[in-house]
């Protein structure tokens, strides 16, 4: 009896070893091919679309000013409607002065926005696009991205410059306040 209560363990402990090499050699062998071909493929997606980006005017104006507010200098609102609104606050004779913009986006063929001005008041005054604009360009610290042109009345965003994160960029592809439709591609850098 006791040589077979022996050689049952044996046999029990050889059957428990040869699994545990089968599941390990499965567990570390292989994979390695499959790892190597995962790594060039995402190395190959540099100026490819990834995805589209669908929103609305909220969630978009929830970002955009959770991306000014980064900007250091900068005390600017947006407010998406019809029309894309700015609010910001400017120092003229050592005095704080509101002042808000309305503007059109449009879609540049490149992905970046040209945003033209359609109305400007500062307090309760309504003033000429071109002069608030340059005041704008002379007088507030903007991110590098942004680029203002006071004589077309014209901000523009150069999306496709901005910084997001260090393997994407990010380009416009509609935006029709109207209807709360925004569409942004997002590619691979």
């Amino acid at each position: 009896m006791k040589n077979k209560w022996k050689w049952s363990f044996f046999a029990l402990a050889a059957v428990i070893v040869i699994v545990i090499i089968v599941i390990a050699s499965l567990i570390f062998s292989g994979g390695e091919k499959d790892f190597d071909k995962a790594e060039q493929t995402g190395g190959s997606l540099a100026g490819k679309k990834l995805f589209t980006i669908h929103t609305g005017k909220e969630q978009a104006a929830f970002l955009m000013n959770k991306q000014i507010e980064e900007q250091k200098n900068l005390d600017l609102k947006v407010k998406l409607t019809n029309q894309m609104k700015l609010f910001g606050r400017v120092d003229v004779f050592g005095r704080e002065v509101v002042y808000q913009m309305s503007m059109a986006p449009e879609v540049l063929p490149n992905g970046d926005l040209a945003l033209h001005e359609k109305n400007v008041q500062v307090g309760r005054l309504n003033l000429p696009g071109e002069q608030v604009l340059n005041l704008v360009s002379n007088s507030v610290d903007l991110p590098k991205w942004v680029k203002v042109y006071p004589q077309e009345e014209m901000i523009h965003v150069q999306l496709t410059k901005m910084n997001i994160k260090k393997h994407i960029k990010v380009k416009a592809k509609e935006v029709d306040l109207p209807h709360n439709n925004i569409s942004i591609d997002v590619f691979g850098k």
